[in-house]
């Protein structure tokens, strides 16, 4: 019990900042799905870039694959770790039994249990991240995955230029 309680307590402002940050996100996540990402891949040499246009509510949509599947997120500059939700943590291979909801955070949707996992990589257009941090929500309290720093701090850079964010490795 008092490690699970530590776990809680050393993630928590990681947890909180992964998840309290997108109320609107949540909200609006079902235009997210409808609306196919706005991506642009470039390449040149070792350089390797993606251009990710806003959507028509202000968000990134992001087309990833992770683990080897197709994940839909939005990007989120505000999220410390890459946030999943619990059906897209078992599409990309995750059981219930590799998930241990031991941390707790306050979401959008209420106070939700989280289970900390490493995703294996994750790839947007050519740029490849691999051992990537994230949690992953319980059952209905998340409803659009997340492309958090864990991830976007990984990068070479990253930029937002009007309406459209760039992603460079």
């Amino acid at each position: 019990m008092l490690v699970t309680g530590f776990g809680a307590v050393y993630y928590f402002d990681e947890i909180k900042a992964a998840v309290t940050n997108v109320a609107v996100a949540v909200h609006q996540s079902q235009d997210v799905r409808e609306e196919s990402p706005r991506q642009t891949v470039t390449s040149s040499g070792f350089d390797r870039s993606v251009h990710l246009r806003a959507d028509r509510s202000g968000h990134f949509a992001v087309a990833a694959e992770i683990n080897g599947r197709d994940v839909a997120l939005l990007a989120d500059t505000g999220a410390t770790l890459v946030a999943l939700t619990y059906d897209d943590a078992r599409e990309i291979g995750f059981t219930p039994n590799d998930l241990s909801f031991t941390a707790r955070s306050r979401t959008a949707n209420g106070t939700a249990s989280m289970a900390m996992v490493t995703l294996d990589r994750i790839r947007v257009g050519d740029i490849e991240v691999r051992n990537v941090r994230a949690m992953v929500a319980e059952p209905g309290k998340l409803h659009i995955s997340l492309l958090g720093m864990s991830f976007l701090s990984r990068l070479e850079s990253f930029q937002i230029r009007g309406n459209e964010l760039v992603l460079n490795q």
